[in-house]
């Protein structure tokens, strides 16, 4: 039965019924404290209970984050990057109760954050992260939201164009010499067999040679980022690169711990790579191409390795046992073959 009571701040609506908790809000007019209550006891009769428990008005969102940190994320391979986009979402909604943040809300934050100086991209993947939060208050903790998950309506920032970067005439021989002068060890090699095997950053720095198969020519992936195992076939050129490389006590096959070490190595060799073209543009009297070596990431690596596969003649499938992608459509984004090669085949 609903109960109604005129206070200072407003009309207090309050309902109790037997085998269920006392419910009670406050509202500036009568006539919504009515229509709420007809709707609490409406739902009371059809049973809904994760209404009638009111979760939603009562827990914070910093207190299902808390939830979520300790349990499913900590599972999941991207972790670091899912903690540190929650963080900033904690900024924002954590003293928020669930039933309080809407859309609108979630929208606001897509353009400060954008205002900010962050990508769409990177935009993109904190209004991910933040609905799948809401996912797991619904799903897995039971809360029932009133108006659904608030960052699966809001409109998402346009996602910028892939990239379609390959290497271009002369930048893999120009990378591997400057990699031959550098002194970090197995540089030269893991350029070699990113180019060879489409393997990810991530994938070549876990690899260990009780997994690789020098006669039949494979090696074993166990961590990948869409957490399946695939086996690589390598080709004699990343057979001769792997021969070539000192076994390590660890069983490693190279030595850098995390990709961010390795980024820093992977820029010196791209500055010493830049110098050598230059310094030997000055002396052919050539002018330098400035495009030569420019916003080539690691990544890129593997985009041009997936093109040369195809380009090789290897179906769609071949490609893919290689690659790892799931999809055709994430599959095609890595693949840009060269127009050029393809009007040969036309003949």
């Amino acid at each position: 039965m609903a109960y109604f009571e005129q206070r200072k701040n407003g009309w207090m609506a309050q309902i109790r019924r037997r085998g269920m908790p006392t419910l009670s809000r406050t509202f500036d007019l009568k006539a919504d404290a009515e229509a709420w209550a007809r709707e609490i006891e409406r739902e009371a009769q059809r049973g809904n209970v994760a209404v009638l428990r009111q979760d939603a008005q009562r827990v914070t969102v910093a207190e299902v984050m808390d939830r979520y940190l300790a349990g499913p994320v900590q599972a999941m391979k991207s972790a670091k990057d899912v903690r540190a986009r929650l963080g900033k979402a904690r900024e924002r909604f954590g003293a928020h109760y669930l039933s309080n943040v809407r859309g609108v809300d979630v929208s606001g934050w897509r353009d400060d954050l954008l205002q900010e100086g962050l990508a769409p991209q990177t935009v993109i993947h904190h209004i991910n992260v933040l609905s799948a939060l809401f996912s797991f208050v619904e799903k897995d903790l039971s809360i029932d939201l009133p108006a659904g998950n608030p960052a699966s309506k809001v409109r998402k920032p346009a996602a910028p164009p892939a990239r379609d970067r390959r290497l271009r005439a002369g930048e893999v021989d120009a990378l591997l010499a400057a990699a031959a002068q550098a002194r970090a060890v197995g540089l030269r090699q893991i350029i070699i067999l990113a180019v060879e095997t489409s393997m990810r950053l991530g994938e070549l720095l876990g690899l260990e040679w009780s997994r690789i198969d020098l006669a039949r020519r494979t090696a074993h992936l166990v961590d990948t980022k869409n957490g399946s195992a695939r086996t690589v076939a390598l080709s004699t050129a990343a057979l001769d690169a792997l021969h070539s490389l000192p076994r390590r006590l660890d069983g490693r096959v190279f030595g850098w711990q995390a990709k961010d070490s390795f980024e820093k190595t992977w820029q010196r060799c791209i500055v010493r790579a830049k110098a050598a073209y230059a310094e030997e543009c000055a002396k052919s009297g050539k002018k330098p191409d400035p495009a030569f070596l420019a916003d080539l990431r690691f990544h890129d690596l593997r985009h041009e390795a997936a093109s040369r596969l195809f380009e090789k003649g290897l179906g769609v499938m071949e490609v893919a046992s290689m690659t790892g992608h799931k999809s055709l459509s994430m599959l095609k984004r890595y693949t840009h073959i060269e127009a050029e090669k393809l009007a040969k085949k036309l003949g």
